[in-house]
């Protein structure tokens, strides 16, 4: 999907067309496909709360993250959570959360 994002200007489709990646050197999109479609505006956000493994347990801000190895370092600047705004550092398996400043 990080791929099909470049290839896309980073508006991606209701749909890709299924093609194999043999057949294209980009993503094909659906003919009719929507371009941007509303949920599939907002799966590159679950893309990356998946990816950090952001998530909310017993009133704390979890991270358990699983990033590709050439990501880079990601960092979440006010996020808003528990009536607090917080900032999310991550680089590789190493991160931080902190109250934002």
């Amino acid at each position: 999907m990080l791929d099909a994002a470049r290839c896309t200007g980073f508006r991606l489709p209701e749909a890709f067309s299924g093609y194999d990646r043999s057949f294209s050197r980009i993503p094909v999109r659906y003919p009719t496909a929507c371009s941007p479609q509303a949920w599939a505006s907002g799966a590159p956000l679950l893309f990356l709360r998946t990816m950090l493994g952001l998530g909310a347990r017993d009133a704390e801000l979890v991270l358990d993250p699983e990033l590709p190895e050439n990501f880079g370092r990601i960092q979440l600047l006010g996020t808003n959570a528990f009536g607090r705004r917080w900032d999310l550092d991550i680089n590789g398996k190493q991160w931080s959360i902190q109250p934002a400043t």
